[in-house]
């Protein structure tokens, strides 16, 4: 995960550094907040919601310009990073679709978790990208059909977000859907959002 935050703003620093030689603007960053909805697997859940499973995260994103359109809507190249904090309903929600049994009596009601991704945002309208992401939570052992997890604190997972930008003047109205999936996530679970970013 170091390796990927590493070379990605390797890449980006570089990039702007030799676009600002041809004075341009290239940098572009943007910081927010909004609320996200642990769906779960589609397939498990559909047509229902629990307003127990509503979550705040905060988001960001740095990255190159690549290029403008002549309305000057921008594309850019970027590292996406948030920060969520998931509550006790959620977290046992994600062991049960994973399939994790927890010796803990009960769980925080705080549980931060982190996504790092890097890709496009096209026309300053789509975003695509795709990266790692990490569920943290109070140490406590966990038992699945693979084995048992002594002093467990964090599960671990692949992350790919689409979302649409919609931006007026220095706020974007922000609506994606997260997917979660692989390492130590059986199951792909669903998490869509929406929120506002400042562009700095």
């Amino acid at each position: 995960m170091k390796k990927i935050l590493l070379v990605t703003v390797s890449v980006i620093s570089m990039l702007s550094a030799m676009a600002q030689s041809d004075n341009k603007s290239a940098l572009a960053v943007s910081v927010g907040a909004g609320l996200d909805y642990y769906y779960g697997p589609g397939d498990q859940n559909f047509g229902k919601f629990n307003t127990d499973r509503v979550n705040i995260q905060g988001n960001a994103m740095v990255g190159f310009v690549l290029g403008r359109s002549e309305s000057n809507k921008r594309t850019i190249l970027g590292a996406f990073g948030s920060v969520g904090f998931n509550n006790a309903t959620t977290l046992k929600q994600i062991f049960d679709d994973q399939k994790y049994i927890s010796t803990a009596v009960s769980q925080d009601n705080s549980n931060n978790s982190f996504q790092v991704e890097g890709g496009l945002l096209i026309a300053d309208v789509l975003r695509v990208s795709t990266g790692v992401g990490q569920q943290n939570y109070a140490t406590q052992t966990l038992a699945s059909l693979n084995g048992i997890k002594l002093n467990s604190n964090s599960l671990k997972y692949n992350s790919t977000t689409v979302a649409l930008h919609y931006k007026v003047s220095l706020v974007s109205l922000i609506i994606s859907c997260n997917f979660n999936y692989g390492k130590d996530y059986s199951k792909t679970i669903i998490k869509p959002s929406a929120g506002l970013a400042l562009n700095l």
